[in-house]
């Protein structure tokens, strides 16, 4: 990897997948991302599986779904990747030895950085979804660590916190999120750790076997260290969402000239979360 760049371009789609129909969709992030004047970027964040769509019916609608590591999609990320010169990440159905994660791959030219199965399921996702065995990745990419959680982790201050603590500087988080705090809670988790957080969400409704239909809020954001917005997409638009960041920013985890949010920890008090 190369030295860690000072300033960088984070750009997010933010998407409106249809159901079942991953080829067009792929096609459609295609153009969103392609299709402008320079579509180059440093980090390109885009939503949970963007590509297959969200509200499964059935076991094996999963399983038809679902591809290998290195399958479509992947293939698809290591394009644009190289199209763009960024580091790709994207939610996707991925075929394990045990079962279908919902994963999240990291791709940066024809290389996989980090490819992460979802460990917090969200509702009915634990009908058709293996939990993730392994801790949360943290990679080297040419802006610095990258980190990478996927939409329901966020809503564990662990996750984000071990993310931090193994140096992420930035961290991507492709969603696909319904509740409406979700926005609002991901800048404090970026103050709380004083990271750049890169959020991808998707847009649109879905309703499918008769069961309750879910509405997508939108609303895909940067957050800086300092809770400060840098971009946020609207809630009911698919659109490229662009901004400028300094990873640097992150190093420092002061408050105020003796507060230091990582200094001050006090693990051996914190009985319940490292008992």
């Amino acid at each position: 990897m190369q030295d860690q760049k000072k300033k960088m371009t984070v750009a997010i789609v933010q998407n409106q997948p249809e159901f079942g129909y991953p080829e067009k969709n792929r096609d459609s992030v295609a153009q969103m991302v392609l299709e402008r004047p320079d579509p180059s970027a440093d980090l390109l964040v885009l939503p949970e599986l963007f590509a297959s769509g969200y509200q499964f019916d059935s076991r094996a609608e999963v399983e038809e779904l679902a591809e290998p590591e290195k399958g479509p999609t992947y293939r698809f990320l290591s394009e644009l990747s190289s199209e763009t010169g960024a580091v790709v990440v994207a939610g996707l159905p991925v075929k394990r030895d045990g079962g279908i994660a919902n994963s999240a791959l990291a791709v940066y030219g024809k290389t996989i950085l980090a490819s992460y199965d979802k460990i917090h399921l969200f509702d009915e996702e634990r009908d058709f979804f293996i939990e993730g065995a392994r801790p949360l990745p943290v990679v080297q990419t040419p802006f610095g660590p990258l980190g990478l959680m996927i939409c329901f982790d966020w809503l564990f201050p662990e996750a984000l916190r071990s993310l931090a603590l193994s140096g992420a500087l930035v961290v991507a988080h492709p969603s696909n999120w319904v509740l409406p705090f979700g926005p609002q809670g991901m800048i404090l988790r970026s103050v709380e750790n004083r990271v750049f957080t890169v959020t991808a969400n998707r847009t649109g409704r879905e309703e499918r076997g008769g069961r309750p239909p879910l509405t997508f809020i939108g609303q895909s954001q940067i957050v800086g260290p300092r809770g400060d917005i840098i971009a946020r997409a609207p809630a009911d638009t698919s659109v490229l969402l662009t901004g400028e960041i300094e990873p640097a920013e992150a190093l420092s985890k002061k408050v105020a000239s003796r507060s230091d949010f990582f200094e001050q920890r006090r693990p051996e008090l914190y009985s319940p979360l490292t008992g």
